[in-house]
């Protein structure tokens, strides 16, 4: 085979890997309740919360393997969701809907992107799928938080907004750092460049995203400003600050 075909080869690898990381956590959510034949109504899934359900999950499917959690967490957002859409509906105007879905979507893309830069940085490793698809979860535990601060918060907060400011800083420095770069050791040459590439496509992805975030803060209520910094600043920090 020749080097061309071998590099061509290596490339798609490259590719494939991280797209299935990147998009795992859209699909997880849809695919959880349909792939497995586990059951417990969405009542006594919420009630339980994230980590007992999770243990609950693996205790009745005897399924403790990487995929296995994933399809939990899926599982579990794909009844956190509709109860927070129905809350949003109970309590915010159409207008502010359409402000949480965009946050919504918007935070989703910026975190597995994080993630994915995490992967990277590692140089892969089946847990940063992982992670990536449990801060998922957590994220739409979140946005109850969100939604009810939003819906009692139309007062501006100066102290508010600068915290909002703060957190998009301390986000800034993290992606900022020089010592940020995708894992390369024992690599080939033409891996590396690879590699380096995929990561500068990556961190333009995160860069973008924080971009589109800061847009939707702006316009936001000041303490939900606030609220949704700090938690877009927590995840960066869990992502990548053990690599600074």
């Amino acid at each position: 085979m020749s080097l061309e075909a071998k590099q061509v080869i290596r490339t798609l690898t490259t590719r494939a890997i991280y797209g299935l990381l990147l998009t795992l956590v859209v699909f997880s959510g849809a695919l959880a309740q349909e792939d497995i034949e586990y059951k417990m109504p969405c009542e006594q899934v919420l009630k339980l919360g994230l980590d007992k359900f999770m243990d609950a999950y693996g205790e009745k499917t005897q399924d403790y393997s990487t995929y296995g959690q994933k399809q939990a967490f899926g599982y579990f957002v794909n009844c956190k969701r509709p109860v927070n859409d129905a809350l949003a509906a109970r309590t915010l105007s159409e207008a502010q809907r359409k402000q949480i879905d965009d946050v919504r979507e918007a935070f989703n893309k910026f975190g597995s992107d994080l993630w994915g830069l995490k992967y990277l940085e590692e140089g892969g490793g089946t847990m940063w799928g992982l992670a990536s698809v449990g801060s998922y979860a957590e994220r739409e535990i979140f946005m109850e938080t969100l939604i009810k601060t939003f819906a009692v918060s139309s007062k501006k907060s100066r102290g508010a907004r600068l915290r909002a400011n703060t957190s998009l800083l301390r986000i800034q420095r993290l992606l900022s750092s020089r010592d940020r770069q995708p894992f390369v050791e024992g690599a080939e040459p033409e891996d590396i460049t690879q590699r380096k590439q995929s990561y500068q496509e990556n961190m333009k992805e995160v860069r973008d995203g924080l971009t589109k975030l800061r847009s939707i803060l702006a316009a936001l209520p000041d303490p939900v400003a606030d609220r949704l910094a700090t938690q877009m600043a927590s995840e960066t920090k869990n992502a990548l600050a053990d690599s600074i």
